[in-house]
């Protein structure tokens, strides 16, 4: 059981990290009020993720209704990338395909 504990622990972060950047997607689409105090929280906590992309954004407006073309990239390519480090993960523990 402890064998196959890290890579179900990597896909539960992965997919949290996953669901913070569409979180962060939809708030930013629907213009939410970056000075309030949950969208704050969400902002800061998603902006290390989306930093190495903010290049993508030059053009956008800073506030109102934006398509954040950094976090679209970072919610395509996180998946790709935890797929290939599950399976990685996958084969250094041992666990084969269709046994537990």
């Amino acid at each position: 059981m402890i064998r196959t504990l890290k890579p179900q622990l990597f896909v539960y972060l992965a997919g949290a990290i996953e669901g913070l950047l569409l979180a962060r997607l939809t708030a930013r689409l629907f213009a939410a009020r970056p000075d309030h105090p949950a969208f704050k929280a969400l902002l800061a906590v998603t902006e290390p993720l989306r930093a190495p992309l903010a290049a993508l954004d030059t053009g956008q407006p800073q506030f109102g209704a934006t398509l954040e073309y950094s976090t679209l990239v970072m919610l395509v390519v996180l998946p790709a990338l935890a797929v290939l480090v599950w399976r990685v993960l996958r084969k250094s523990s041992g666990v084969r395909a269709g046994y537990r």
